[in-house]
């Protein structure tokens, strides 16, 4: 089995050869795998509310249909969204990371839509990316001083699985000539967990 790996710099090589709005659905789905660990964290602490954060980033999908940007309306969801971050510092919770980083990468997107900046979409890949390494070393009691801990995060079944559905989904969009609506659904619903997120087998 060929490992996978990370690379921000490739990952933003790849994407800066797409058009704006296929970045964009790039971001939008890392999110979708994101939004359940927020949602973990709700149920988990008691605190919090994923409505924000779920209705901005269905207003990212429904922008790649749209003809036009209201740039007020993605201001006040931004706020709105940044509003239900917890701090990690309140929380012993183990899905704290996770939660914020859900938060953050949906706020990078909204971001992207008036900058249209292309490394907010490489910052919400590697918030899914980091969500999960977090997660790991605590799951599996990892030696934060083991020479050997970034080599066992990135064996780990976890982060190989989210690393080949960022693989599966950049290169089904990267094959893509419209962003039909057909396709968004596809991809919207490509990530099959039962509901789960990135951090959740089967």
């Amino acid at each position: 089995m060929v490992l996978l790996a990370f690379n921000a710099n490739s990952l933003r090589t790849r994407l800066i050869k797409l058009d704006s709005a296929l970045q964009l659905a790039f971001g939008a789905v890392c999110c979708e795998r994101l939004l359940p660990n927020y949602i973990a964290f709700q149920s988990d602490t008691g605190w919090g509310n994923v409505a924000p954060i779920r209705k901005a980033l269905d207003f990212v999908w429904s922008s790649l249909e749209s003809k036009s940007l209201d740039t007020q309306a993605v201001k006040s969801i931004t706020e709105s969204c940044e509003s239900v971050a917890p701090d990690s510092e309140d929380f012993e919770s183990l899905y704290v990371s996770s939660a914020q980083d859900a938060c953050f990468a949906v706020c990078g997107l909204l971001d992207y839509l008036l900058e249209n900046d292309v490394d907010k979409i490489v910052q919400a890949a590697t918030y899914a990316t980091d969500s999960v390494d977090l997660y790991v070393q605590e799951i599996e009691n990892m030696a934060p001083n083991d020479p050997e801990l970034e080599q066992k995060i990135l064996n780990h079944r976890l982060m190989q699985r989210e690393l080949a559905q960022q693989e599966k989904n950049l290169a089904d969009i990267e094959q893509a000539t419209t962003l039909s609506s057909d396709f968004l659904d596809g991809l919207k619903q490509s990530w099959n967990n039962e509901g789960k997120s990135n951090l959740d087998l089967p």
